[in-house]
């Protein structure tokens, strides 16, 4: 406050004090006193109190309260387990890793510690106990516990008993006993104590078990029944999980045992699904009431029903083989009941097949025919699969037709069957006794329609279903299952309307005539194509009757009695009233039958063609055929034949006949139509509409001449010619050869056979005695049934006169056409020249082969069209003039063109004809030609026609392109120059004039450059030089350097690259041609480049300098360098490039073929620095020395160490990378072997020079003396040694060692800093310190031994060091200046005795270390 003291210590305003100043004389007026909580010493007094108070209760809050406070919150707090897994049990312990949450653990931030273990009690007794959790950090209240603990069983007794509980009981309640330690607001508060009750879910007896899979796989070894798999699911309600092990069970059904089982690896996972995988064996059961209850098992499970079985639980083995008490407490005294019940009903019986079938309708109930069957074969499938051999069956079944039941077959008795294997599928074989097929009330509509589709259709499908019952053996002894569902769709063989084979007419024999029609008598036989038995019975109900039609029409009825059909053949007779009159059909059957030929004729059933009501239903829909046989008699038995004048023009020439009746009732003929044919060539016809000619039965009569209306065509004639020549004798070679050319195109006459050779005589001779086929349609009364007959007799007598020769000039042309189309046309080559877009010039070769037996002359007044024949596909391409072309017999018309101009039809097809002719083997071509005009035997033949097919070789891809040779000398602007020279083989029929062609080159996918060359022409059928230039082109991807890089590789090493040569461009002399172009840029040819051998690409390694870093701990593994080497290098080629780059993989060899070490250089920069001479280097790589080199490595560095050099091989290969006009290329892969020398240090050809001599040290056996030894190293060489220790001798006499520390000697002059330890006997020792200090020179030698160097591959260098060296010693005077005598006046006086003098010495320690004086004399 602002006014207040300004000590800011006084609880009340300064103005307010207990006395005012006054005067001596003034007035005494007593202060007015103040409230005393603003005064001081109330202030004061508050300070004080409140100091002692925080002394007194600060101890007592935290010695006294906060621990009570603590133990409050640990009694009030909860503890709930989430997770508790049970790991490694045994009889006595456990592990438990358990996730835990606590509750109401107070306001505070706070760590809880268990310092002891935890007490685990169930109801009062001490099961075990836990080993001490980890902290637990609790906040807000509340905390996670996570840990994992062992945990100890005390009582294994009363661990069993809870094992029961927690095993079966749906909850349990644990107590934890221990002490906590809670560490809180800096404070540790110990020795609380834990005691609380948790309550966990049990699991209950696992209520929720499920099967999910239950399998009976195969037998049980040795007649123990059948192995058994059952996959269970077990819900654990429990948050407590355990592993198990291997658990055992006892399952059973209904009291009766079934086997045992076992799970290894089991595991109870709290909270969640588990999944035993039990495997076992079902045991045979030896009772009946045990088999009872596993038939009635199998039924169930068969049929989809649920059955109860148990499972008692027999041992738990959490290692497979040892039993843990407790856990197998709990497990046997729980029985789980388990719910076994396949997912869906078991369709075990996968199919029904019908045999042979009986369907006996003699009954008076037209829907209950009697059904039989002597084999029935169902397909059954069992889901297990053990041994199971079905030997009796029962059935019960439903006819499902069009989805939905027909009819009821139950053959309830138990009847024998038979199972029978193979091909791994299983089927039961039984017999249907007689039963009644016994239609439903509301199905007769379907069954009518089954019967019809079971007569109609090759076969009839419909569904039977029910259920079966079976007794089988099986490896656990007699089952019989009941119950079994099946529904399967079933197949009988149809009667196919009796269709399959035609019905048989033996004999047919008309015996009269009556006004309704005809009557015959048959004799047939029928064939029944199923396996269905029909029968009709003898009584009027089994009449059937059938329609006869031919030709569509209406001939007749068949009538049948007592109808039986067997399976095969069925031989009868029946009856038919033939009605031919009126119809189209029948007429033509009578015809058939007076001409003696059979007829088919078509035989229909009805409604009406049964009394039973089904069959009628499906014999209506009955169409079969029979062929009846004609009439063998002949009708007709002569004519004659009479050519008028003008027959030519009007085509009348007469005729006349003498009939014969066949039929035993009378034939009165009423008209004639006629047809007059020689060898099925009409010759004339004869048409007279009202007439009278009565045939008596069994008699014949001759007509009066009739008028004959001709058929003047060439076939007819020509075969009347011919034929009547061989008939009467002559040689009817000429007109023989003429009709077989017309009808065989492979015929070939002797052209002598036309010498000579007149038509008209030949013709008139060979005429006598003709024989004529006489087709006729009469109207006739047969008897008294009026109908008209159309019949045909063969081979009449007709006789003939000169008249015949007015024929002859019709024959011409259709012989000319038949000679035209035997020829053969073939191209041998063809040359297209000076080609453009719509045209070019043709030199053809070839022939028009086949012309015929005498000399013609071949017109193409209309020119030919010229056609690709693309599969179905026939493309006009062009038109190409044909002038006209002899031919001569026999021989036919050479064909040998020039400057044929051709025009080409369309350029697209053009181009697409090019484009296949250049990859295919062949093609095809179609010729044809219209309006030829071909003369022949002295008279022009017009209007023939020609089309032919000519194959010619295709280019095939022109795959024969060779390079015989090619350079790359020189760079272009784009890239390397690229020559070759080439050959072309073209195997076509068909040259190119092609001019100017460029093709691009491909390797490895990439295009790599081009090649082009000028006046090209690909000639037919031979082999042209080429020479092109080109380029490899400039790479700027990665692919393209690669495949360049790729392309040299496999040249240097005398490999032939493999490239593709495609299409570029195509430009003619005329100029760019579309066709071309198109054509030529899809060409595409696999050519190889020529090898040009091996090439040893480097020639020289000059190793110019190079260290050798050695280890004791990697000594035949030395790190190498060198940033001097040079290689000298050969190129097959001569154009410029630039090696930036080389990396090295070497093996160095002493002996051709023995390496003894390895170098593996990484890509290192290098530079060209000279023409085929590069300089690389590298650092820090090893130089492997293999394990059978050591000895020689070991020599090699002894001659690097002590001699001039050595020489060795390098063999190996190299990478590189060069600049060039194409890119840089990486060459990987050249092959190397050189043989190269590197110069030794040669230490021991030059002494070593030994200065800076400092006597350093000494000891009672030696004398050190630190010196600096120079060696002379004159090679590029530098080693790193380590440690050196050298031999030092003094006029033969061992010295002592010189030791160099981390010898490195590299080239030139090398000043190595030593120390030598002086071992001299006495007399020398004393002797060359005398001549040391003296500044004598003297000799010495310095030498190697086997223990100067601990690097083995060193070792043998270092010991043929042998040097010769000097050492000068020190000219410093040991008595320094200063040095005295001492004169004594009584010695100087002594006379009696020597006189002795002390003298004072000043000496000089010219040594590096302390010299001690003991004895001087002097």
């Amino acid at each position: 406050m602002s006014n207040q003291n300004a000590t800011g210590d006084l609880p009340y305003q300064e103005n307010e004090t207990e006395y005012d100043e006054f005067d001596e004389h003034d007035e005494v007026v007593k202060p007015r006193a103040a409230p005393f909580y603003k005064r001081r010493r109330f202030w004061i007094f508050c300070v004080i109190i409140t100091v002692i108070l925080v002394a007194i209760l600060v101890p007592i809050i935290l010695l006294v309260i906060l621990p009570k406070v603590a133990q409050s919150i640990v009694n009030k707090s909860t503890l709930q387990f989430t997770e508790i897994a049970i790991t490694e049990p045994t009889n006595t312990t456990m592990v438990m890793s358990m996730q835990g949450t606590l509750g109401d653990a107070g306001p505070f931030h706070a760590t809880v510690s268990y310092p002891e273990p935890i007490k685990v009690f169930y109801d009062g007794t001490l099961l075990g106990a836990m080993d001490p959790l980890p902290d637990t950090k609790a906040s807000g209240g509340s905390g996670t516990i996570t840990g994992t603990s062992k945990f100890t069983i005390t009582d294994e007794a009363a661990f069993a008993t809870f094992s029961k509980k927690m095993l079966g009981e749906e909850s349990f309640t644990w107590t934890l006993q221990s002490t906590v330690e809670i560490r809180a607001m800096g404070r540790t508060i110990k020795d609380l104590t834990l005691n609380k009750e948790i309550k966990l879910l049990g699991m209950n007896g696992f209520p929720q078990v499920e099967i999910l899979k239950f399998d009976l796989p195969s037998d049980a070894a040795n007649g123990q029944g059948i192995n058994l798999s059952i996959d269970t699911a077990m819900h654990n309600p429990s948050p407590i999980g355990v592993e198990l092990g291997t658990v055992v069970l006892d399952i059973s059904y209904q009291d009766v045992r079934l086997g045992q089982v076992r799970a290894a690896g089991a595991s109870l996972k709290g909270m969640s699904l588990s999944v035993l995988n039990l495997t076992g064996i079902m045991e045979p059961q030896s009772t009946p009431e045990g088999l009872a209850k596993v038939s009635e098992l199998f039924s169930a499970y068969i049929a989809g029903q649920a059955s109860q079985t148990t499972a008692k639980g027999v041992a738990v083995l959490p290692d497979g083989n040892n039993r843990v008490n407790w856990l197998s407490a709990g497990l046997e005294a729980m029985v789980l009941n388990v719910k076994l019940q396949s997912p869906v009903p078991l369709n075990i019986i996968k199919s029904i097949a019908l045999g042979p079938m009986g369907m006996n309708f003699t009954g008076t109930d037209d829907y209950a025919p009697i059904a039989t069957s002597p084999q029935v074969v169902a397909g059954f499938q069992m889901p297990f699969g053990f041994t199971l051999n079905v030997t009796s069956v029962q059935n019960n079944m439903t006819v499902v037709y069009n989805e939905k039941p027909m009819a009821q077959v139950n053959a309830l008795a138990w009847g024998a069957a038979t199972t029978v294997k193979e091909n791994g599928n299983s089927s039961i074989l039984f017999a249907l006794p007689p039963t009644p097929f016994a239609i439903n009330d509301d199905s007769h509509a379907d069954f009518d329609s089954f019967v019809k589709d079971l007569t109609v259709n090759p076969s009839q499908s419909f569904v039977i279903q029910g259920t079966a019952g079976t007794v089988a053996q099986t490896p656990i002894g007699q089952v019989t299952i009941t119950g079994i569902p099946f529904k399967s769709e079933v197949s009988l063989e149809g009667l196919q309307g009796l269709a399959t084979q035609p019905t048989v007419i033996h004999n047919l024999t008309v015996i009269g005539g009556i006004p309704a029609g005809i009557q015959i008598a048959l004799d047939l036989s029928m064939v029944n194509p199923s396996q269905l038995t029909l029968s009709t019975g003898p009584d009027d109900r089994g009449i059937v009757s059938f329609e006869m039609q031919y030709q569509g029409d209406n001939a007749g009825t068949v009538i049948m009695t007592d109808l039986t059909l067997v399976p095969g053949i069925n031989r009868r007779t029946a009856g038919a009233l033939f009605t031919p009159t009126g119809t189209a059909g029948g007429q033509a059957l009578l015809q058939k039958y007076m001409t003696n030929q059979v007829a088919t004729v078509d035989i229909f059933g009805s409604s009406s063609s049964s009394a039973i009501v089904p069959l009628a239903n499906g014999l209506k829909e009955i169409h079969i055929q029979s062929d009846m046989p004609g009439n063998p008699a002949q009708l007709v038995l002569g004519a004659s034949l009479s050519i008028l004048n003008n027959t030519a023009q009007t085509g009348i020439a007469l005729t006349s006949v003498t009939v014969n009746n066949p039929f035993i009732p009378q034939l009165t003929i009423k008209a004639i139509k006629s047809s007059v044919k020689y060898h099925d060539a009409v010759l004339g016809s004869i048409d007279i509409p009202d007439m009278t000619f009565v045939v008596p039965g069994n008699s014949a009569a001759a007509s009066t001449p009739l008028p004959l209306t001709m058929n003047l065509s060439i076939d007819s004639l020509l075969g009347l010619i011919t034929t009547q020549a061989q008939t009467n004798g002559m040689n009817p070679a000429p007109i023989m050869a003429l009709g077989q050319m017309a009808k065989d195109p492979s015929f070939k006459p002797d052209p002598a056979l036309f010498v000579g050779f007149n038509l008209p005589a030949f013709v008139k001779a060979a005429m006598v005695g003709l024989k004529v086929d006489i087709e006729m349609s009469v109207n006739v009364l047969v008897g008294e049934y009026a109908t008209s007959m159309a019949m045909t007799q063969l081979a009449v007598p007709t006789a003939t006169d000169d008249s015949i020769l007015l024929l002859l000039p019709i024959v011409g042309t259709p012989l000319a056409q038949s000679i035209v189309d035997q020829a053969v046309l073939s191209f041998d080559s063809l040359m297209i020249n000076s080609p453009t877009e719509t045209s070019f010039t043709t030199a053809i070769n070839g022939m028009i082969a086949n012309t015929g037996p005498f000399d013609a002359q071949i017109m193409f007044p209309m020119g030919s069209t010229v056609s690709w024949v693309n599969g179905e596909t026939v493309l006009p391409i062009g038109q190409i003039a044909m002038p006209t072309v002899p031919a001569k017999a026999n021989v036919g018309a050479p064909l040998v063109l020039s400057n044929v101009s051709f025009t080409v039809a369309n350029a697209e097809a053009m181009g697409q004809f090019v484009g296949y002719s250049l990859k295919a083997e062949t093609f095809e071509w179609e010729i044809t030609a219209s309006e030829m005009v071909i003369f022949a035997m002295g008279a022009p033949i017009p209007h023939v026609n020609m089309k032919k097919r000519v194959t010619l070789k295709g280019f095939n891809g022109l795959s024969g392109l060779k390079i015989n040779a090619f350079n790359l000398p020189s760079n272009d602007p784009d890239g390397i120059h690229l020559v070759l020279a080439a050959t072309l083989p073209n195997p076509s029929s068909v040259g190119i004039e092609l001019g100017t062609v460029a093709f691009t080159n491909v390797y490895n996918g990439q295009e790599i450059g081009y090649v082009s060359t000028v006046g090209m022409s690909l000639l037919p059928n031979s082999v042209s030089p080429v020479n092109m230039a080109g380029t490899l082109t400039r790479q700027t991807s990665e692919e393209g350097l690669a495949a360049l890089g790729d392309l040299f590789r496999v040249t240097l090493a005398g490999g032939s690259p493999s490239l593709i040569v495609k299409g570029r461009s195509v430009t003619p002399p005329m100029g760019p041609v579309s066709w071309l172009t198109a054509a030529f840029g899809s060409l595409n040819m696999n050519v190889s480049l020529p090898s040009i051998g091996k090439q040893n690409i480097i020639t020289g390694v000059a190793l110019k300098t190079m260290t050798l870093d050695f280890t004791v701990e990697n000594p035949f593994s030395p790190m190498t360098s060198s940033d001097n080497i040079e290689a000298s290098y050969h190129m097959p080629f001569t154009f410029p490039l630039n090696v930036t780059s080389v990396a090295q993989n070497m093996n160095l060899q002493l002996v051709p073929g023995q390496t003894i070490a390895v170098l593996n250089i990484p890509m290192s920069p290098a530079s060209t620095i000279a023409d085929g001479v590069l300089r690389t280097g590298y650092t820090n790589q090893p130089l492997k020395v293999t394990d059978g080199g050591h000895e020689i490595f070991m020599g090699f560095n002894k001659v690097l160490t002590t001699g001039p050099g050595v020489q060795f091989l390098l063999d190996g290969m190299i990478d590189t990378v060069a600049e060039t006009a194409a890119g840089a290329i990486t060459i990987p892969g050249i092959s190397a072997q050189v043989t190269t020398a590197m110069a030794g240090m040669n230490l021991n050809a030059s002494p070593a020079t030994i200065s800076n001599i400092r006597i350093t040290g000494g000891t009672a056996e030696y004398i050190e003396v630190s010196n600096t030894v120079t060696l002379q190293n004159p090679s590029g060489l530098t080693v790193k040694a380590g440690d050196v220790t050298l031999d030092v001798f003094f006029h033969g006499a061992p010295m002592g060692k010189a030791i160099v520390s981390n010898m490195v000697l590299a080239p030139g002059v090398n000043n190595l800093p030593a120390i030598m330890r002086m071992v001299l006997p006495l007399p020398l020792r004393d002797q060359f310190l005398s001549a040391y200090l003296m500044g004598a020179t003297f000799p010495m030698d310095i030498q190697g031994s086997d223990t100067s160097t601990s690097i083995v591959p060193l070792m043998l260098a270092m010991k043929d060091i042998k040097m010769a060296t000097a050492i000068t010693g020190i000219t410093d005077k040991l008595i320094a200046e200063g040095s005295k005598a001492i004169s004594a006046m009584s010695e100087m006086t002594q006379f009696t005795r020597p006189r002795v003098s002390r003298v004072q010495v000043a000496m000089y320690n010219p040594f590096d270390t302390e010299l001690t004086i003991v004895h001087i004399m002097a």
